[in-house]
């Protein structure tokens, strides 16, 4: 896609104080990404490091018309404090600058050059990862979720399409438009997005085969009628990432996803009932062992992020030099 004249353009690109980013600032070379309200472009400094930048351009009348204003906003408190020096984590996206004009929202990002994981898994032969690979990405998300878990940020959308590849293979954990702080827990809010507990089907956070059960109410069929009911959240804490943690894990090494069927109500039926399997040719006994005590339907019987980093699937991954590590060639 070609980029956009007023990307291109930008002599006459205001600053809303001396100290603050513009357009201006920055070289916009080529659509990357499209989002429903956003549009992502591969960039650089003009001056200074003249390092490569993401671009997520926000347009800010989508915005509105889907009501993501406080999804914008939580990301943007999200990043900004995962982006502070004391805070940085190598396993997650940095948050250079924010800026806006008259039309659109801006977010200066870390630049990925092979896109997401995802993608890459997809090019693999029958479209998995080898274990060791797999072990390898999955210690890398395990240490950026134990990190955000510290600075109290629960993730709630953690599946292989938000992990992106560097120019190094290193990965980078994104989208922080789903998280939610755990302070916010503690606090009896009333906004639409999560509070109601019988919206339609299409209100929950998240993606539908990674939806944990504490966010499934009631799903039931009564005389070919579905029920589905959702809750807010507001029982979620840092083991429901990890359960999403384990079903990623599960596409690693299957390149499925453990509650799949053909409709999204049924999804969510295999999700409250706990209901999957492991095929004979599963590759890995300790990663089936690791995955088995996750996906559990009480939170409380779930490990912990510590208690999977000495599980016997990560012995070989020493987790305070993961930076260390090669990683692997799948780019």
């Amino acid at each position: 896609m070609e980029v956009p004249l007023n990307l291109k353009n930008t002599e006459n690109a205001r600053r809303a104080a001396p100290n603050m980013k513009c357009l201006a600032d920055f070289l916009v070379e080529k659509e990357i990404g499209e989002g429903s309200f956003s549009t992502v472009y591969h960039g650089r400094e003009k001056e200074g490091e003249k390092r490569e930048i993401a671009l997520k351009v926000c347009l800010k009348k989508l915005i509105l018309k889907n009501k993501m204003v406080t999804y914008i906003h939580r990301e943007k408190e999200a990043l900004a404090l995962l982006s502070r020096e004391e805070n940085a984590h190598p396993g997650v996206v940095t948050l250079f600058a924010t800026f806006q004009d008259a039309e659109s929202l801006y977010f200066v990002l870390s630049y990925a050059k092979y896109g997401d994981l995802v993608s890459l898994i997809q090019k693999q032969p029958d479209s998995k990862l080898k274990v060791g690979d797999a072990r390898y990405y999955g210690a890398n998300l395990l240490s950026a979720l134990e990190h955000i878990h510290k600075l109290g940020i629960i993730h709630r959308d953690v599946k292989a399409d938000n992990l992106l590849v560097k120019h190094d293979g290193r990965i980078l954990l994104t989208d922080f438009g789903s998280s939610k702080f755990l302070k916010d827990y503690e606090k009896d809010t009333n906004s639409n997005e999560e509070t109601q507990p019988t919206q339609r089907r299409r209100s929950f956070v998240g993606t539908a085969f990674f939806v944990t059960p504490e966010n499934l109410e009631d799903v039931r069929n009564v005389n070919n009628f579905q029920i589905l009911q959702l809750l807010t959240g507001s029982d979620m804490s840092p083991a429901s990432d990890l359960w999403s943690f384990s079903v990623t894990l599960y596409f690693f090494l299957t390149g499925n996803f453990p509650f799949e069927d053909i409709s999204e109500y049924l999804v969510f039926k295999r999700i409250q009932d706990v209901l999957y399997r492991f095929s004979d040719d599963f590759p890995d006994e300790n990663a089936r062992d690791l995955i088995e005590k996750m996906l559990v339907k009480e939170q409380k019987d779930r490990l912990t992020s510590d208690q999977m980093k000495h599980h016997k699937f990560f012995e070989s991954m020493d987790f305070e030099n993961l930076q260390e590590i090669e990683p692997p060639r799948i780019y």
